[in-house]
């Protein structure tokens, strides 16, 4: 229950819309409550501009993460599951929404004789039937239904004793299930599926949420990695460069031929080529970042130059990783779809006791109550035709309505509904799918529990390869330095060609590139580990704050 409460505050805090309305209930709040619910509305990209600086768009990986959080079109399209999964709440409350039904009819008729004793040559006379229904259906207790009627009367008959008149009637009845129906499970179930849809929603927009976060994130650092790469093909285009003014200026003094001086420049463009392709995949890389923090919307961000200040290297050096055992214990209890599949067993238990509740005879206890009251002018007579009635008495509507809360005329009474289900195959067949679907509920919380421990095992071990390879390859670009340095000054003396110098530094290329890639691809699988552990909620919920 305290995980429900939790994920509802969460839900309230996550994906609460402010009206705008007073707090002082009046006639004009009901109606725009009553006619503008609270909806979702399109939010503006925001917080791009405070990260601007010197006509730049500076970003770090928290920066990343939190105008992504703000601005990600994936994310805002997720969470307005939530909304969907709400209205479902509201829309389940029907059928205990009270009714109030008024009606009023008026009806002249006007009617030719044939005998005396309709009082009247021509009967002329005016019904006017006045009439409310109210009934509400109580959450776990009865149904009450209630109906208050009131008919005026009058005619130009000399035999109405009371005339114009006023009958008014009050009637109610309450029923209260005692077996099948009782509490009004099947009533309530819609509304408590629906409330436990919204806890699986929740949790599942949160798993998606993480996905999301998780997969921009990798993409962030693969931009970091395309940046650094255009540092290393630029360096390579300076040893490059270097080599070739050393073999011009040879050329020049006569200690080189014109024929050995073409593998130089060749190296030289095509490291010229390698340099031109890591600039432009930068870029690329770069566009789906302005993509997903929304600044490809804004027309003065839209072009800006983005200046990415993370150094994976750095950040290579911070150990994360937990015992595995405590990884795996922590991703079983706290991972959402898990929570979601546990959520939706409470949903076959509920059907399981609605088709058991169907199943059952239906035995309703009802109880009737009202009271009648009569008004009008009344009229005495001498009992002999043709004798013009005579005005007695006076009783108003006030009159009426006394004596019906004043019960002077009372109606009472009791009653019993029995009804025996001789064969309630479609209840037995909802119940054996409701125990099967249980089941079967089970089994999936098994295969996802499954799959959480080998996300876990997987992303720990990769997490340690990446570590390990980030350590030897930091060890081949320093022998690889040393080389290049070595070969250089070999060179210098002329106890070798250009060629191993070349090679030596096409050789610390790969290397420096090797480096990129795997400080890159330790980030990365950072991230995977703290997905599967899911401690990555919590450090974006450091940042939101």
């Amino acid at each position: 229950m305290n995980k429900r409460i939790v994920t509802f505050l969460l839900i309230a805090q996550m994906f609460a819309v402010t009206s705008g309305r007073a707090g002082s209930y009046s006639v004009a709040g009901y109606l725009r409550e009553r006619f503008h619910p609270d909806i979702a509305h399109e939010r503006d990209v925001e917080g791009v501009e405070s990260h601007i600086s010197d006509g730049k768009l500076v970003l770090r990986a928290d920066d990343f993460v939190a105008l992504l959080l703000k601005n990600s079109t994936d994310i805002r399209l997720t969470q307005l599951d939530i909304y969907t999964a709400r209205d479902a709440v509201t829309a389940a409350k029907a059928p205990f929404d009270p009714a109030l039904l008024l009606t009023f009819n008026d009806v002249r008729i006007k009617e030719p004789q044939a005998n005396q004793i309709k009082g009247a040559d021509t009967l002329n006379s005016l019904v006017q039937n006045s009439q409310a229904l109210y009934s509400q259906v109580f959450g776990a207790g009865p149904t009450l239904t209630s109906n208050f009627s009131a008919i005026r009367s009058s005619s130009n008959s000399i035999f109405n004793s009371v005339n114009p008149s006023l009958f008014d009637n009050l009637n109610f009845q309450l029923t209260q299930p005692l077996l099948a129906g009782r509490g009004n499970l099947q009533l309530r179930a819609p509304l408590l599926i629906a409330r436990t849809q919204l806890l699986i929603t929740s949790a599942l927009s949160q798993a998606r949420i993480a996905d999301f976060i998780s997969a921009a994130t990798r993409q962030y650092w693969d931009a970091v990695g395309a940046r650094d790469s255009v540092g290393v093909q630029q360096q390579s285009l300076n040893l490059a460069q270097k080599s070739y003014e050393h073999d011009k200026l040879a050329l020049e003094l006569g200690a080189l031929s014109r024929l050995d001086i073409f593998q130089s420049e060749s190296q030289v463009a095509q490291r010229k080529l390698s340099l031109i392709q890591a600039q432009y995949a930068y870029k690329e890389s770069l566009d789906g970042i302005r993509r997903l923090i929304g600044a490809d919307l804004r027309p003065q961000t839209r072009f800006m130059e983005i200046l990415l200040e993370d150094d994976p290297g750095l950040q290579s050096q911070t150990s994360i990783l937990a015992a595995m055992e405590d990884g795996v214990s922590k991703a079983l209890r706290d991972r959402p779809e898990l929570t979601a599949a546990n959520t939706r067993i409470s949903i076959d238990d509920l059907n399981e006791r609605v088709a058991q509740n169907s199943l059952l005879p239906r035995l309703d206890l009802s109880v009737q109550g009202g009271s009648s009251g009569l008004g009008g002018t009344q009229f005495a007579s001498s009992g002999l035709l043709g004798t013009v009635p005579v005005q007695v008495g006076s009783r108003g509507l006030g009159d009426a309505l006394g004596q019906i809360f004043g019960f002077g005329s009372p109606t009472y009474g009791f009653g019993v509904t029995v009804g025996i289900p001789i064969r309630s195959s479609t209840a037995k067949a909802n119940l054996a799918d409701a125990m099967v679907n249980r089941t079967r509920d089970k089994y999936a919380v098994r295969q996802i529990q499954q799959q959480v421990i080998l996300e876990v095992k997987t992303a720990t071990n990769e997490l340690e390869l990446a570590k390990e390879a980030v350590n030897a390859a930091v060890i081949a670009r320093d022998l690889a330095r040393k080389n290049v340095d070595a070969e250089q000054q070999k060179y210098e003396l002329g106890t070798i060609t250009a060629f191993e110098v070349l090679d030596a530094q096409t050789r610390l290329t790969q290397v420096e590139s090797s480096l990129v890639a795997a400080n890159v691809g330790y980030q990365k699988a950072r991230i995977s580990y703290e997905r599967a552990t899911w401690t990555l909620p919590y450090m974006i919920a450091a940042l939101v704050k």
